[in-house]
């Protein structure tokens, strides 16, 4: 990516990173200095800047908010209106996956330097039912390890507050868990506010996970009308993203927000309010195919499950979308050259 081009909208995510640090005792002049933001830009809608200049002001807010678990102090203040119309799902969606799926294609609106990882598999269904999410991603920032460090805490504060707000506490097991890779802290202070119920210090990986119930089962049904008008202004935010995401790409971010086994060419150009025939012609002229880019998350979203969970073969085949364990273990071998039991042992030795 080009660090120096300007593609972050103003108005969404820096402007919630300038309210937060504030708030946490920055003076705004300071917290500006050598961004080349000014305040004369806040009120211009179309105002965009460099990711450069976004990683500027994190070492600025950094500098002048000297705390413990700053990520975490931002993360848990940060407003859902600076994400965009995709924010404000966290009050209408009928569940945690239709909101995990909303932020997962529609926050490059507001951070387009996300745009790879909303088409990559992140949460996997565990053999105990546990739907896991890893915040282990790359950051972009990963050779340094303050602004990663600051990065990964707000991560961790903005994803439970949203597990927190969409998650169905109904079910037989509420229970949101995290483990962090870290020392356990000689201070808790913000890590005592975060909404989960257990925190385990010293693992191996860091990740949120709760029973497949809280996250999947529907619980504001009367809501959904509202939800569903919200996508239709995120699409068409979408739509107007830069040029360098394709419509491929768009494409294939639906299918792997919207997967199911049975998804098809005719259910995405619905989602999409396109005929399959021209969603097909679009993708024709970037010389893709939708059914190539099915079976490409299809084949991600198996790897990333035989790679991550302990669930058998057979049903991780079903949660792909294949018909049996001897049709995902021959897609496997042609898809990456290796067998099954070679991407476990490989995954295990990491």
């Amino acid at each position: 990516m080009n660090l120096d081009s300007a593609l972050v909208p103003l108005h969404r995510h820096p402007l919630g990173f300038i309210e937060a640090f504030c708030n946490l005792g920055a003076r705004q002049q300071d917290l500006l200095d050598g961004t080349g933001i000014s305040p004369a830009m806040f009120g211009m809608q179309r105002a965009c800047i460099s990711y450069r200049q976004l990683q500027r002001l994190f070492h600025n807010g950094i500098h002048l908010c000297p705390q413990p678990d700053l990520g975490l102090a931002v993360g848990m203040q940060f407003d859902w209106s600076f994400w965009g119309p995709v924010g404000f799902t966290v009050y209408c969606s009928p569940s945690l996956r239709h909101a995990g799926e909303a932020f997962r294609r529609y926050m490059v609106t507001a951070q387009p330097y996300f745009a790879t990882h909303a088409a990559e598999p992140n949460s996997y269904l565990d053999a105990d039912n546990r739907v896991v999410e890893p915040i282990d991603y790359t950051t972009g920032s990963d050779e340094e390890p303050v602004l990663r460090d600051f990065i990964r805490e707000f991560r961790l504060a903005i994803t439970l507050r949203i597990w927190d707000l969409c998650g169905n506490k109904s079910v037989a097991d509420p229970s949101v868990r995290v483990r962090i890779a870290a020392p356990s802290p000689a201070e808790y202070s913000y890590y005592d506010a975060l909404p989960c119920d257990s925190l385990t210090f010293g693992c191996d990986s860091n990740s949120i996970s709760a029973h497949a119930d809280y996250v999947f089962q529907p619980f504001r049904p009367l809501r959904r009308r509202t939800f569903d008008s919200i996508l239709r202004l995120c699409e068409r935010e979408l739509a107007r993203v830069p040029a360098a995401v394709t419509f491929a790409d768009r494409v294939r971010w639906h299918i792997r927000a919207h997967f199911r086994p049975d998804l098809d060419l005719k259910a995405v150009a619905a989602q999409l309010q396109l005929t399959p025939r021209s969603l097909s012609r679009r993708l024709a002229r970037e010389e893709e195919s939708f059914r190539d880019l099915l079976h490409r998350v299809r084949m991600e979203i198996a790897s990333h499950h035989l790679c991550h969970s302990q669930l058998p073969v057979e049903q991780v085949a079903e949660i792909a979308g294949f018909s049996c364990a001897s049709s995902l273990r021959r897609a496997v071998k042609n898809w990456s050259g290796l067998t099954i039991g070679q991407i476990r042992d490989s995954a295990d030795a990491v």
